[in-house]
């Protein structure tokens, strides 16, 4: 099923414009011309991200975003003609994820879709989150409990950093140097590469 993308602007141009071209890179989507329309599309329809304009009749973009994050965590991207720095600070500060000037480019617009989806269905590995799962691996962080398909697995503490540094890297490649500050840490007198190789294998 293709993720669903709400999109709310109350310039219908705008609207169409950013809705056929999602639509064409395959998403499905929902429009709302004002932020009371959005809440009610967003209630109804659950969508898997909004893409938010800042300047709209009643409820203002900033509202809008504080309302939807209160009931769900989907990413959130402003798509305004309000560039400064004061807005895109406050737009942070009020939940979104992302922040697109307008006028944009409707690659771009697109590429920051999916890398904020993307991110979005990633396991959140994080040092103060308490336990990671996902279906094959359960991590507890707090007890330094390891375990595979239910089976409990043991290992040593430098073992344990090195697997919790590589998910809190989801997707990329590191190098044995990059493991060796991330596992050892960046003032360990072991400087060698071939100890993460012996880990490793």
């Amino acid at each position: 099923m293709s993720p669903k993308i709400l999109i709310v602007d109350d310039e219908p141009d705008i609207l169409e414009l950013v809705q056929t071209r999602l639509e064409m890179a395959g998403y499905e989507t929902l429009v709302a011309e004002s932020g009371e329309e959005a809440l009610k599309c967003f209630f109804t329809e659950r969508p898997d991200l909004a893409i938010l304009d800042l300047e709209m009749p009643g409820m203002d973009g900033f509202e809008l975003c504080e309302r939807i994050r209160q009931m769900s965590d989907i990413p959130i991207i402003f798509l305004t003609a309000y560039g400064s720095e004061n807005h895109r600070v406050q737009g942070l500060h009020v939940g979104a994820d992302d922040y697109i000037v307008k006028p944009f480019s409707k690659n771009e617009l697109v590429a920051r879709v999916e890398a904020n989806l993307r991110r979005a269905s990633m396991p959140a590995v994080q040092r103060d989150e308490q336990i990671y799962a996902d279906p094959v691996l359960t991590i507890d962080h707090r007890a330094h409990l390891v375990t595979v398909r239910g089976n409990e697995i043991s290992l040593s503490p430098l073992e344990y950093r090195l697997l919790t540094a590589l998910l809190r890297h989801p997707g990329q490649v590191l190098s044995h140097t990059q493991l060796l500050d991330l596992a050892w840490g960046p003032n360990s007198t072991e400087t060698s590469t071939d100890s993460v190789r012996l880990y490793i294998s």
